[in-house]
């Protein structure tokens, strides 16, 4: 898959990648009541399914195995019949 929407899938890592070099996470800073690295993942833990989700939306799908299926059960009702 060689798409420009992939580039969506890039950006959680970069995010994990440099929570040690951001000085606004990796601090000993509370964010909603926990330390700010655990928010800063779990909040990119949602970025990622979301940024995935993303991609599969955008993804160009071919209807090439809806066919073989439809092949495959009308041999297989003629077979039975």
């Amino acid at each position: 898959m060689r798409s420009p929407h992939v580039l969506w899938a890039v950006v959680p890592v970069v995010a994990f990648l440099s929570t040690p070099f951001l000085p606004f996470v990796n601090g000993p800073h509370l964010w909603f009541g926990i330390p700010s690295v655990l928010a800063w993942c779990l909040m990119w833990t949602a970025g990622t399914t979301a940024s995935l989700a993303l991609v599969e939306h955008f993804a160009h799908h071919t209807d090439d195995e809806d066919e073989d299926d439809h092949e495959t059960l009308t041999a297989y009702e003629e077979a039975a019949a």
